[in-house]
């Protein structure tokens, strides 16, 4: 289940690099949720996470980039900043639940070599 939270904010962060142009982060965005539950490889749990906190990050600095737009033309922006700061939370809290004992357990590290 935390896989597929996951994966929902993959989609979401997909469909807006897609609208900036972005494909190579629109295929990273699609693929590496796949890439996990397929492997179960710790390496595609962690990179996961990683896109998923920068992704956070974007939808903050998007958030900060259209408010300014928006006050510079005096339109409204309370709204979009709500919904573009909940976005950025839940992406967040999607990444911290990847570290979460039941999910790690279920992405074990490889055997250490000797």
């Amino acid at each position: 289940m935390t896989l597929a939270f996951a994966s929902l904010f993959c989609l979401i962060l997909a469909a807006h690099f897609l609208r900036m142009g972005v494909l190579s982060g629109v295929v990273v965005c699609l693929a590496l949720p796949l890439v996990a539950a397929i492997t179960r490889a710790r390496w595609a749990l962690r990179s996961l996470q990683a896109v998923l906190v920068l992704g956070a990050l974007n939808w903050v600095v998007t958030a900060l980039r259209i408010g300014a737009e928006r006050r510079a033309a005096g339109e409204p922006w309370l709204r979009m900043a709500l919904i573009l700061g909940t976005v950025s939370a839940l992406s967040a809290l999607a990444a911290g639940l990847l570290s979460r004992a039941s999910v790690l357990e279920r992405f074990p590290l490889p055997p250490k070599e000797s």
